[in-house]
C-alpha cells in the first residue's frame, strides 16, 4: 500500500503536514499553507511543534454559529457504513483527548458529510483513521485529524475541531496517471482570473465562509505528488477567511482549510515572516563590511 499520508493544512508530497508552516516562514507565509496540507508528519516533525492549552475565549461564538450551520444533514447523504481506526504514529499514541473532546465516532461522521457534501465521496465499506491533536501556537484549538482510505489507499483526509465539531479542513490528494508538468506557470500567474472565478462560484455553493463572499484572490500556486495545484483566499463579508485549492492539470477542486484553521495558521506566519525580517536586519546591522575574498556563510536566525 502506498505510505502517503493526508493532513490538515495545504498540499506537497514529502509533507501534508505542520513542516509546512516552518517553510512558509522562509518561502512565503500563506503561499504554502494549503501545499502543506499533505502528507501527513513523523513523530518527529510533530514533535517541534510547541503545544499551547486550548483555548475557545475569543473563537467561542464564531465557532459554535459555524457548527450550528453545518448540522444539518447534506442533500442526498445517508450514513455509511466505515470503519473506525486509529492513526499509528508516535504523536497520537501518546495524546489523550479530554473530556470536553467529542468522540472520534462524532468527528469521524462531521467529516464524512463533509466529504460527501463538496467531493460526492461516499464512505461505505471504507476505513477512516483518527489522531487527536493539541492546540499549538499556529492552531489554538484542539483538533482531530483524520486520514480517510478508500480500498486501502491515503486519498482524503480532514480535520475538525475537537470540542466544537466546526470543520477545520479537508483534502483530496491524489496521483495522475500520466506525466504532467508541476512547474510554476507564469501565464496562470499573471492571468489567474479563471480560477478566481471558479473559486467564488464553488466558495458560495458550499458556504465556505459561511456567509456571502466579499472578495476572493488569487493565492499561489504549488503540487501535490505530481498534480499541479494552484490556491485562492476567500474572504467573507462577516470577516472569514477561507483557503481553496484546484489542480492546475483539470481545475478539480483539491481542497478546502476554513476560517477556523486557516486564519490563526495564516496569522502566526505573517507573524513569523515580520521577525524573521527583524532578525534579518538586525543581522545586517552587526554584520562586518563586505570583502570580495570573503566566504560566504550561513547563520541560524533564533526567533
Amino acid at each position: 500500500m502506498k505510505e502517503n499520508r493526508l493532513d490538515r493544512d495545504g498540499f506537497k508530497n514529502n509533507g501534508f503536514r505542520k513542516n509546512i508552516l516552518a517553510a512558509a516562514v522562509v518561502i512565503g507565509a500563506c503561499t504554502l499553507l494549503f501545499q502543506g496540507f499533505t502528507q501527513a508528519a513523523t513523530s518527529v516533525e510533530v514533535k517541534k511543534i510547541k503545544t499551547i492549552p486550548t483555548s475557545y475565549a475569543k473563537v467561542a461564538t464564531d465557532s459554535s454559529q459555524a457548527a450550528q450551520q453545518s448540522q444539518s444533514l447534506p442533500k442526498g447523504y445517508k450514513k455509511a457504513n466505515y470503519t473506525i481506526g486509529a492513526i499509528d504514529l508516535e504523536y497520537y499514541n501518546n495524546q489523550t483527548p479530554t473530556n470536553k473532546d467529542m468522540s472520534q465516532k462524532a468527528a469521524a461522521e462531521i467529516g464524512a458529510q463533509a466529504l460527501w457534501q463538496v467531493f460526492g465521496l461516499s464512505l461505505e465499506g471504507q476505513v477512516i483513521e483518527m489522531g487527536y491533536q493539541q492546540a499549538t501556537d499556529s492552531l489554538p484549538r484542539s483538533s482531530w485529524y483524520a486520514d480517510v482510505l478508500i480500498d486501502g489507499e491515503r486519498s482524503y483526509c480532514f480535520s475538525v475541531d475537537s470540542v466544537t465539531g466546526e470543520l477545520f479542513s479537508i483534502v483530496h490528494g491524489r496521483t495522475l496517471d500520466k506525466k504532467v508538468s508541476v512547474a510554476f506557470d507564469a501565464v496562470l500567474d499573471k492571468n489567474p482570473q479563471e480560477y478566481v472565478a471558479l473559486a467564488k462560484k464553488l466558495a458560495e455553493t458550499y458556504n465556505v465562509v459561511h456567509g456571502a463572499v466579499k472578495s476572493v484572490e488569487y493565492n499561489g500556486q504549488g503540487y501535490s505528488s505530481n498534480d499541479p495545484t494552484i490556491s485562492v483566499d476567500i474572504t467573507g463579508e462577516n470577516g472569514e477567511i477561507a483557503l481553496m485549492s484546484f489542480s492546475r492539470y483539470d481545475k478539480v477542486l483539491l481542497g478546502i482549510s476554513y476560517n477556523g484553521s486557516y486564519k490563526p495558521s495564516k496569522e502566526f506566519n505573517e507573524k513569523l515572516m515580520e521577525r524573521v525580517q527583524e532578525k534579518a536586519k538586525e543581522l545586517e546591522k552587526s554584520a562586518p563590511p563586505a570583502n570580495e575574498n570573503d566566504v560566504p556563510f550561513l547563520r541560524v536566525l533564533d526567533l
